[in-house]
């Protein structure tokens, strides 16, 4: 391949995983659009995206000619992936039901540096000082947004916020730890398992009139198509880029909020917020500029 050609996939790629930042972007907006209970929000959206997946999986498998059974069926790895990514959905589902979108979003951002983190600890992947100096800087932009939400209404959904971003995080970290995962079945069969978890909680018939239009744009377009760009897009480009591009999910999602629902963030969370994404833009500058360096110190070999 040239380096006319690697630039070239390269901006395609970075093209795709924006696509799919942009697509991914009125999931809060959605969320906050449905009018049933928590619970039930987060049965239908699950259950919803799990068949939607399991039909996509199911395709797929007919066009390679296997068994339905084996074309759905997760393995042990990929229950393991799905069972966080249905903590990351359920988390993410119940934090914009009870706090600012700003708030779950910005803190959200920071699952990049959470992942490298856990990375570090658990799997002793060596990370460069910058990655250190940007988490304390982060994680102490969310300790204040965080903090000043203590005991008030916004502190439940805060928290699960924390909570999406380490699940999803950990999500990343089984993913690079087990390349052969399957993200379809994982995505699934996590989906499917949390609907099951949440279902005895949830009033599946409770809906009001619109809420079927928002759940099915959720769950049959908004997530698989994202998840479909992104992750074309992330085969192409490296992961610090990725980072980048997601962080404009935190500033299109919360302003998408802020326009329809007139849902205006506190000075907190904006001036917090700001830090926190300067702070992983610098950050993830960084990780590309030294990959250049590296990259014309080799062919200067």
């Amino acid at each position: 391949m040239t380096g006319a050609t690697k630039w070239l996939d390269r901006v395609h790629g970075g093209w795709l995983a924006l696509l799919g930042i942009t697509i991914l972007s009125p999931d809060a907006l959605l969320i906050r659009l449905i009018k049933a209970d928590d619970m039930t929000t987060a049965f239908w959206r699950l259950l919803i995206l799990g068949a939607t997946l399991m039909a996509a999986a199911a395709w797929r498998g007919a066009r390679a000619r296997q068994p339905l059974w084996q074309a759905i069926c997760p393995r042990k790895d990929e229950i393991l992936a799905g069972i966080f990514y249905g903590g990351t959905s359920a988390c993410f589902i119940l934090s914009i039901k009870n706090t600012d979108a700003a708030n779950t979003l910005v803190i959200i951002a920071a699952t990049p540096l959470i992942s490298g983190l856990i990375g570090a600890f658990l799997f002793k992947r060596k990370q460069p000082m910058r990655t250190w100096v940007a988490s304390i800087v982060v994680f102490a932009a969310l300790a204040i947004i965080v903090g000043n939400g203590l005991g008030g209404a916004h502190m439940l959904g805060d928290v699960l916020a924390l909570g999406t971003a380490l699940c999803m995080a950990c999500y990343f970290n089984v993913l690079g730890a087990r390349i052969a995962v399957d993200t379809v079945r994982a995505m699934m069969v996590g989906a499917l398992l949390v609907a099951i978890c949440v279902a005895p909680a949830a009033h599946p018939l409770m809906l009001f009139p619109w809420d079927p239009l928002w759940l099915i744009l959720l769950g049959c377009l908004v997530l698989p198509l994202s998840f479909t760009f992104i992750s074309m897009g992330a085969k192409r480009i490296p992961a610090a880029e990725v980072g980048l591009i997601m962080l404009t999910e935190a500033i299109l999602g919360s302003g998408l909020v802020w326009l329809f629902m007139g849902e205006v963030p506190s000075s907190t969370t904006l001036i917090a917020g700001a830090v926190v994404i300067v702070t992983l833009a610098t950050h993830s500058a960084l990780a590309l500029y030294g990959r250049k360096r590296k990259r014309d110190l080799a062919a200067q070999i």
